[in-house]
């Protein structure tokens, strides 16, 4: 399990990435039904993203499990009393550039999601 602080850092990282406009969602079309089903677009999605805090950190950085080579790190977030799994990954870029953001998914959690940081731990 990652510190507080590790968490807090891929946060402000992340949402760096998505001011400078350099996010983009992993075409699945899971996420996709999802987000239509959840009434959101993509916009209000990063946007409920931007809004994410240590407390809603469930696990990471962990390999993936579609290519163990690349990390990624796992939260939820409650969008009008639905649970939702958000998988985010920062993709290294050359030396000296902002990394990437890369939203791998953003649907309806499958099972409920443990948050260790909540309560204030």
């Amino acid at each position: 399990m990652s510190t507080r602080q590790d968490v807090q850092d891929f946060l402000v990282a992340f949402k760096l990435a998505i001011d400078f406009r350099r996010c983009d969602f992993v075409p699945r079309q899971r996420t996709e039904q999802d987000l239509i089903d959840l009434n959101l677009t993509r916009k209000l999605a990063l946007e409920a993203i931007c809004s994410l805090t240590p407390e809603n950190y469930s696990s990471g950085p962990s390999p993936d499990d579609t290519d163990a080579t690349k990390e990624v790190w796992i939260f939820g977030y409650d969008h009008e009393g639905v649970e939702v799994y958000i998988k985010l990954r920062l993709v290294p870029q050359l030396r000296g550039q902002m990394p990437r953001g890369a939203v791998w998914s953003f649907h309806r959690a499958e099972h409920p999601i443990r948050y260790p940081y909540q309560g204030g731990a």
